[in-house]
């Protein structure tokens, strides 16, 4: 099953020390280009982001296929999520209620533990 996932869940190996592609293995991992871009606009910057940013650019590279999809990330996010009926892994609440208007399935971390909602 194909799974689109946002910046903040690519971050999420860095941030918190969760393997998310074991945890979640079976998955084909997408997320979309603006993703990406917002990813390397964060690791040109300094600090524990940026060194979050630099390993999750890193772990995409090898686990994650980038995929077309139009507007900003979130919205580009939703789209792509609501064209192809697939499901997202994400912690950002404004995308959440967005994918739960769409009936979109999530996937998100909660008290480091990977939940799936409806």
């Amino acid at each position: 099953m194909k799974l689109l996932l946002d910046t903040n869940f690519l971050m999420l190996p860095a941030q918190h020390k969760v393997d998310i592609y074991s945890r979640l293995k079976g998955h084909e991992f997408l997320t979309t280009v603006q993703c990406i871009k917002e990813l390397k606009k964060i690791a040109k910057g300094k600090g524990k982001p940026a060194v979050h940013a630099k390993v999750a650019l890193g772990l995409a590279e090898n686990n994650v296929k980038v995929v077309s999809a139009e507007g900003n990330p979130d919205s580009a996010i939703l789209d792509y999520a609501v064209k192809n009926n697939c499901p997202v892994a994400t912690n950002d609440r404004i995308l959440i209620q967005s994918l739960k208007r769409h009936n979109i399935k999530i996937i998100r971390l909660r008290q480091w533990k990977l939940l799936t909602e409806e």
